[in-house]
């Protein structure tokens, strides 16, 4: 709590210090260099000095992996010597007539602020002057308020006035550190609101409350500042539990493979932080990304490789090298990845770190679900533009995921089947569903009903008239595929297909292939088989 209150009385000053340090050029070309400051300073600001060690640098900002050992690899204590460096640059041309400067002793990793003035006398705080909650200042020697030099106390006049002043320290450090009961206080809370939040002054800083107050779905809308209810009902709450990063607004009319554009009106930039609290359990995580910046037909250009990052989750990396439009297949494009078996940690966070490789890491929403170990929550999408729940209170989700074709009425009347409400409407034309799921084995159920083509239908015809392939991941399922031929007319048809696993991207992509007139579906079942 005291380091705390330290940082406070640095105000506004030595955050916007920060911003204008990162913004310079001498960072920009450093992205690296960059993301390590922002590092330190967010412990710094956040009271967690004392949590800014060697190793936690090397993995948390270095991409070392958990097994690192500092004996064995010194990147960070070089990484942050190039750091000072750095900063000397920037204070001797950008930032020569900063009256504040930020330092990083010799010896120590814990960032200090100190006076232009005071750096210049050679006077950059050691580890106990960057404790004291006022900006160092040049103590050569005594001086009176006006600046000018004071005659020199006598030693045991000193001496005594050193005692006094101890005292006096002793009796504020008690009266600061005494527990205090106040209402609804949480161990946390004074510290994250300290947390330095590189944003427009629009959006305030995020503080995560208890995680005992916390539902189990969590929802959020990155960098958005209003929440928003999908189509199946879901309430995706404003940004929040993030440190670092600055919000985007990207107003979109049209992106394939969602039915809601909604949750990819805005985004986080940059290299960030959420931590966000969770009851104990085990949870499936997915993350929605959009890229709209880069690509052909935007405005920055570029495509592949214009935009990488990385990805960890309480540690572990759970994207390396991701770029969304290879990950996608194109820009404007929505991407959702999704990943099993996360749990919140020690301190019942889930901390999500995002980290910039080339251009900056965006993410657009976040989502989190109470799931089985090992296995992912069943998917289930019909064709519909609402929930539907059937026989056998299964909820199948609104259509989505998909890309091309279009949706079309059939009849009410499906034969074989308890709930014929499943396959009122279709997909049908040229078209693909591209499901996210993490790595594993599943069953893919497939609806059909021909409710067109045939005998007492409204297209006439029979057998042959409709045929299409399906593929999963490029492997065909099914070949000439003839709705008609294997159950007639209005009769509900299913096909269930075992030991399918996602492709490279995170997805099982079925793609639906016309050979005579177009291709059709009405529901998509996926269950998790992994042991």
């Amino acid at each position: 709590m005291g380091e705390a209150r330290v940082v406070a009385s640095l105000g506004e000053e030595a955050r916007a210090e920060i911003e204008s340090v990162l913004k310079s050029a001498v960072f920009v070309r450093s992205p690296r260099l960059a993301r390590l400051l922002k590092y330190l300073c967010t412990k710094y600001f956040a009271g967690e000095s004392d949590q800014i060690k060697e190793y936690h640098i090397a993995v948390e900002v270095l991409d070392r992996p958990v097994s690192f050992d500092p004996a064995q690899d010194a990147i960070a204590r070089v990484e942050v010597h190039r750091l000072r460096k750095r900063l000397r640059e920037y204070y001797e041309t950008e930032g020569a007539d900063h009256p504040l400067r930020i330092v990083i002793p010799i010896g120590q990793y814990a960032p200090a602020f100190v006076s232009a003035q005071a750096e210049e006398h050679g006077q950059a705080p050691t580890d106990s002057a960057s404790e004291l909650p006022v900006f160092a200042t040049d103590r050569s020697r005594p001086q009176s308020p006006d600046g000018v030099a004071l005659s020199q106390v006598q030693p045991w006049k000193r001496r005594g006035l050193q005692l006094i002043g101890g005292l006096i320290l002793f009796a504020i450090v008690v009266f600061w550190l005494w527990p205090r009961p106040t209402a609804g206080s949480h161990p946390r809370s004074i510290l994250a609101a300290e947390s330095v939040v590189l944003s427009p002054p629009s959006v305030p800083p995020s503080v995560p409350p208890p995680p005992a107050t916390t539902g189990d779905d969590v929802r959020i809308l990155c960098g958005q500042r209003n929440p928003h209810t999908d189509p199946a009902g879901h309430l995706w709450a404003a940004d929040r539990y993030f440190e670092l990063g600055v919000y985007a607004e990207r107003p979109l009319k049209l992106l394939a493979r969602t039915l809601d554009p909604g949750l990819f009106q805005g985004g986080r930039t940059g290299d960030f932080l959420y931590r966000i609290p969770l009851r104990p359990g085990v949870y499936e995580l997915h993350l929605y990304f959009a890229e709209t910046t880069f690509g052909p037909g935007t405005s920055a250009g570029g495509g592949e490789n214009s935009r990488v990052f990385h990805v960890v989750a309480n540690g572990r990396r759970i994207l390396s090298d991701f770029d969304i439009i290879s990950d996608a297949g194109g820009p404007s494009i929505a991407d959702e990845r999704v990943f099993k078996d996360i749990s919140p940690g020690p301190d019942g966070l889930l901390q999500l770190r995002f980290i910039s490789h080339r251009s900056e890491a965006t993410v657009s929403a976040i989502e989190l679900e109470p799931a089985r170990p090992h296995r992912l929550n069943p998917v289930r999408i019909s064709a519909q533009e609402k929930l539907f729940s059937d026989s056998r209170k299964q909820v199948w989700m609104p259509d989505r995921f998909w890309s091309g074709g279009q949706v079309g009425v059939g009849s009410a009347f499906v034969e074989g089947t308890r709930d014929p409400a499943l396959y009122s409407k279709e997909r049908y034309g040229n078209f693909s569903y591209a499901i996210p799921a993490d790595s594993g084995k599943y069953a893919v159920t497939l609806h059909f009903s021909e409710t067109y083509w045939g005998l007492d239908n409204p297209g006439g015809g029979g057998v042959g008239t409709r045929l299409f392939d399906v593929l999963c991941n490029g492997v065909a399922l099914l070949r000439n595929f003839d709705i008609y031929k294997e159950a007639g007319g209005s009769r509900a048809l299913v096909k269930t297909f075992h030991g399918l696993e996602p492709n490279a991207q995170g997805k099982l992509l079925l793609s639906f292939v016309p050979v005579r007139n177009y291709a059709s579906i009405r529901a998509i079942e996926v269950v998790d088989e992994s042991q």
